[in-house]
């Protein structure tokens, strides 16, 4: 198939997840299918960045924004039931760079991703298939936000939960078909026929499964440290749980790592105990030294990456509910899951004591990922429903 392929980011370096997503489904689908990509030019990495898609997209088509625009664009909040987010990001240049590309050549399929990039497809007059992206239930993301506090952020995320909820909902009516990639955000926002998990996946070469020269008590807690949830999650790690931990096993620190952390990150930072790293050239090096990978999520939405690499990469996780976002993971079989500080505290010093516990979880994890997490696995389920959203249009128009 001809993909016309929309991303709200230039989907490299893959730091956040809609790029890490978008870089593996353009790299995998350009081995069966021609993509013409349409988004932002790279944030970084310039030349890298660009070397780097190229080898996916048979055409590139950078449409540059601006802040300056976006905050005009924001001015029109109160007139339109429009997501802030969505207001903000979606560039009318960047529509203007769809219409004109379906305008000028044949696709046989738009896929858009995210929220934030869907009125590139709102009133299309080309009778083209169409798959939106939603990645994660973002409203359920706003109010756990709006929830974990009591500040004007707070209160702003808030209302973008209202709104976005209600767009979500629309935008199952205006696209074919809609995937997502947790069943338990899919329920969020609702059960419909159209829309379909496509799990996120993770690349078994670049984290490869390490089961010797693991460090003694060190653990690690990865992800981009300016987000929200993972500042939040990084915040009550720190502060409940790891002072229970270091009563028990004295020894213990905690690698914080990624990048562009918020300054309520750096100031957790308390060597030996707590090291906070910023951006490193490779995360899976940190996971292939840890001797324990924690996802102490608080809020959030989806399938979150930090736990499916780790998986792969052989460090036994510990996770709240929050980070799981409908993996198929058993608890005490794949990884230990617990609810509050002093649960997620024992599990920790368990496994620190148990290296046969942590060897069994981490052979369970890598295998539970080879079968369903690979990417290759997963963008075979995104194709079944590009397969839909074609079949369907083509029914609609042959009445």
């Amino acid at each position: 198939m001809r993909l016309l392929f929309v991303a709200s980011r230039f989907p490299y370096p893959p730091r956040y997840g809609d790029q890490v997503r978008g870089f593996h489904h353009l790299r995998i689908l350009s081995r069966r299918h021609q993509i013409a990509l349409v988004s932002p030019p790279p944030e970084a990495g310039g030349k890298e960045a660009l070397a780097a898609v190229e080898p996916f997209c048979d055409q590139m088509h950078l449409v540059r924004s601006s802040v300056g625009r976006g905050l005009l664009r924001l001015m029109r909040a109160p007139l339109t039931s429009l997501p802030f987010q969505t207001l903000y990001f979606c560039d009318p240049h960047l529509r203007r760079q769809v219409l004109t590309l379906l305008r000028a050549q044949r696709f046989d399929l738009l896929h858009v991703q995210m929220v934030r990039m869907a009125p590139v497809a709102h009133n299309l007059d080309a009778q083209i298939p169409m798959v939106l992206d939603f990645i994660d239930a973002l409203s359920v993301n706003m109010a756990h936000r709006a929830r974990r506090g009591f500040t004007p952020q707070a209160l702003v995320a808030g209302w973008e939960s209202q709104r976005i909820q209600s767009y979500e909902r629309r935008l199952v009516q205006r696209y074919d078909q809609l995937v997502i990639s947790s069943p338990l955000d899919r329920k969020a926002i609702g059960e419909f026929n159209n829309l379909h998990v496509v799990p996120n996946g993770v690349d078994l070469e670049v984290y490869p499964f390490v089961r010797d020269g693991r460090e003694t008590a060190t653990l690690v807690f990865t992800g981009t440290m300016w987000y929200f949830p993972n500042v939040d999650a990084a915040s009550w790690f720190v502060t409940s749980v790891l002072p229970l931990v270091c009563r028990q096993v004295s020894e213990t620190r905690l690698l914080v790592v990624g990048a562009r952390p918020a300054p309520a990150v750096q100031r957790l930072a308390c060597p030996p105990h707590v090291i906070v790293t910023g951006h490193v050239p490779s995360v899976q090096d940190y996971l292939a030294r840890a001797t324990i990978a924690v996802a102490p999520m608080q809020s959030g939405s989806g399938m979150q990456f930090k736990v499916i690499e780790a998986m792969a990469s052989g460090a036994p996780v510990v996770a709240t509910p929050y980070a799981l976002g409908g993996l198929e993971a058993v608890d005490g079989e794949h990884l230990l899951v617990a609810h509050d500080a002093e649960s997620f505290a024992e599990c920790v010093v368990r496994l620190l004591r148990n290296p046969e516990l942590r060897r069994q979880l981490a052979m369970n994890a890598r295998k539970l990922v080879e079968e369903k997490y690979a990417w290759e696995q997963t963008v075979e389920q995104l194709e079944a429903v590009y397969g839909l959203a074609v079949s369907m249009r083509q029914l609609v128009y042959n009445v």
